[in-house]
């Protein structure tokens, strides 16, 4: 920890981390409470005739879901309505509060990719711990099948097992913790990447197996399971950390493609993928730009949340490795 602080650009993109995280968890449902509505209530006067929604720091008449957005290009808006505070603009033509769904979008996209690589460490590190201690037959079954399933175009396959789960299971969502559709992604993610910590879990395993405080602890009677959770593992956990960081990264990236795809999580449960879809639309239904409704914030403020989180993800990894190895510093 203490080599780790002394870098100063992981120790600045560590607190940085910290802050998007802690927002996302809390500060939606904080915001919410402040400012009188949450990211789901329309406001249909926070867009002009021509559906162009208003920019940061805009109060607009406090009516959402009282009547349609057709109504309210219309009808002025009741003179006993009060004035809402829209701190980021509105999302678009239906005129939610961008600032609150960045939150919760934010809660979404971080659960991907931290579940997601969990969920790859969890069949990865077993499967790789094995077939690189015992080797043999299963070390080749085990091999061959990681490359199998790493000659295979991974973004088709989690676009078909992410619609498949999607079309069979029903969403699991847990209140106020797990949005609908999140787990389900991060399953699917999950699968397809857990070839990373697999093979580095398996090279460094077929390089301690053979150390010589293995062979103590198989003199003294240690059993293979005592060997390789006691003693063997922890010289495993700081590659897994760097990775892991690394992989949250990356599982977020995936969740925006699969967004633009149309197989990521469901457009009922905002993700910083999605808030960009709502702008650009998907493959399948591209938004050509027009200036007369385009507003560059819905573009910029989601856009800038994904690159904060990426890039500190990433140099709070490449610090980790570092502090690991103090030979390299």
């Amino acid at each position: 920890m203490r080599r780790f602080a002394r870098d100063r650009a992981s120790l600045a993109a560590a607190v940085a981390l910290l802050v998007v995280v802690v927002a996302s968890l809390s500060g939606g449902p904080i915001a919410s409470t402040t400012l009188g509505h949450n990211g789901e209530d329309l406001f249909p006067y926070a867009v002009n005739l021509s559906f162009k929604p208003v920019g940061p720091w805009t109060r607009v008449p406090n009516v959402h879901n009282a009547q349609s957005l057709a109504d309210s290009s219309l009808a002025p808006p009741p003179k006993s309505a009060g004035r809402a505070l829209l701190i980021l603009g509105a999302d678009g033509q239906l005129g939610r509060d961008e600032f609150i769904r960045l939150f919760d979008s934010g809660k979404a996209s971080i659960e991907v990719g931290i579940g997601g690589a969990l969920i790859a460490a969890l069949i990865g590190v077993p499967l790789g711990a094995l077939a690189g201690f015992f080797g043999r037959w299963l070390d080749a079954i085990v091999s061959r099948l990681t490359e199998l399933v790493m000659a295979l175009p991974m973004i088709l396959l989690l676009v078909l097992v992410s619609v498949r789960l999607r079309s069979t299971l029903v969403p699991i969502s847990i209140r106020h913790v797990m949005p609908p559709g999140v787990f389900e992604v991060a399953v699917t993610i999950g699968i397809f990447t857990a070839f990373y910590p697999l093979r580095l879990v398996r090279a460094q395993m077929l390089t301690l197996r053979n150390a010589e405080f293995v062979d103590a602890e198989r003199m003294i009677g240690a059993s293979n399971f005592r060997i390789i959770v006691r003693h063997l593992f922890p010289h495993l956990l700081p590659t897994l950390l760097v990775w892991g960081a690394v992989a949250a990264g990356t599982n977020i990236l995936l969740e925006v493609g699969l967004s633009f795809i149309g197989a990521g999580v469901p457009i009922t449960t905002p993700t910083w993928g999605s808030m960009l879809t709502t702008t650009w639309g998907t493959i399948y239904a591209p938004r050509p730009y027009n200036a007369s409704v385009y507003t560059p914030w819905l573009t910029i403020i989601p856009t800038l949340a994904i690159v904060i989180t990426v890039v500190s993800l990433n140099q709070v990894s490449e610090g980790a490795r570092r502090a690991l190895a103090p030979r390299e510093l």
